[in-house]
């Protein structure tokens, strides 16, 4: 990033090591506070509806809830069968 480039402070708080969270690990996702908005959400720098950034936050807790990890989006997650050898959907 640019050295003239002015971040304010990340109100999102993805990255909590007090309660041991780490949903943004590369850190691409910030929430800014705005003065018109209230906040603005960027993802690598870049400007992004809020409702996009919160879908994102939401759908990095459920992969970081089944072991995925917060950013591997896209990665196959493997394949569970029953006993007759059935695929087992989630």
């Amino acid at each position: 990033m640019p050295s003239h480039i002015i971040m304010k402070k990340d109100i999102g708080n993805l990255n909590n090591k007090d309660f041991n969270v780490e949903l943004d690990p590369n850190n691409n996702l910030r929430l800014e506070a705005d003065e018109k908005k209230g906040q603005q959400a960027y993802y690598k720098n870049q400007p992004m509806k809020y409702m996009d950034y919160m879908q994102e936050v939401g759908s990095r807790i459920k992969r970081n809830k089944k072991g995925k990890g917060a950013e591997n989006i896209g990665i196959f997650g493997g394949v569970s069968f029953d006993k007759k050898g059935n695929i087992i959907k989630e």
